[in-house]
């Protein structure tokens, strides 16, 4: 099908493509490095385009950490849906968004040490980084609710407030994370779900 059927011209398509691999690089090198260490020129590099070409599409590294951040997240959510989705119960939706989540933070602990070095280095995220986050947390709590909303209705969870049952969820779910990233052997995705 042309893309102009799908409303796109062939700019917007290799924009998005070029885009896409300058994330995928800088994820690679971030991974690598860590974010302080992993410049401008070295993402460009990996991406194989000139480091002016970084700046054709994102402002400054920040923005591009935002980007790979929301890109992240993206996978990870939607990840957490096919789990949920898989289950019957609203118990077994919640396990398997846990694990979900859990299992790609632990297959991207390198992309999340990076992100949780930055929130330390500079407790007052860069302005995309920080929006792009809390974005990405009010979806994710959103999700949770609905689920938990779902599991109130058919009587399989007692009464509560969905959301703020979600965002209880999803901080203890965070903490698991960070744990997971101080001690990464110690116990497994399934152990720390339940």
């Amino acid at each position: 099908m042309p893309e102009a059927r799908l409303g796109r011209t062939k700019e917007e398509v290799l924009k998005d493509f070029r885009t896409d691999e300058i994330v995928q690089a800088a994820r690679r090198v971030i991974a690598e490095l860590g974010f302080a260490d992993a410049s401008m020129e070295r993402i460009a590099h990996e991406a194989g385009v000139a480091k002016g070409t970084i700046y054709l599409y994102f402002r400054n590294k920040e923005e591009l950490l935002a980007h790979v951040a929301e890109h992240g997240f993206a996978v990870m959510l939607e990840r957490a849906r096919a789990a949920a989705a898989r289950e019957r119960s609203a118990e077994g939706k919640l396990a398997a968004l846990l694990r979900a989540g859990l299992a790609h933070s632990s297959e991207n602990q390198a992309i999340f040490r990076a992100l949780q070095e930055q929130r330390l280095l500079a407790p007052e995220s860069p302005a995309p980084l920080a929006a792009t986050l809390e974005r990405n947390l009010e979806r994710l709590v959103s999700f949770v609710a609905g689920v938990i909303e779902q599991g109130t209705r058919s009587g399989e969870l007692r009464a509560c407030d969905p959301r703020r049952a979600s965002r209880f969820l999803v901080e203890s779910m965070r903490g698991a994370i960070l744990e997971r990233l101080r001690e990464p052997s110690r116990t497994s995705v399934q152990a720390d779900a339940e």
